[in-house]
């Protein structure tokens, strides 16, 4: 059975790759005026959080007992 910290830390892991790669092809995007409304910054960041504190819940840097 694989851990629970360690299923929560690969998904943020996806989900902080697709959000910056998503970021990347925006503010590189042809037509400037096609702006988008999802913010990627924001879910990047969010997401590089919540790996960061999942990493430590599973390396034991931080107890939950």
């Amino acid at each position: 059975m694989v851990p629970q910290w360690m299923v929560v830390c690969a998904v943020a892991a996806t989900i902080t790759v697709i959000s910056e790669v998503a970021n990347r092809r925006r503010s590189k995007r042809k037509d400037i005026d096609k702006v988008g409304f999802m913010p990627w910054q924001f879910i990047s960041a969010a997401s590089l959080l919540t790996f960061g504190i999942s990493v430590a819940f599973g390396l034991g840097f931080i107890s939950t007992e």
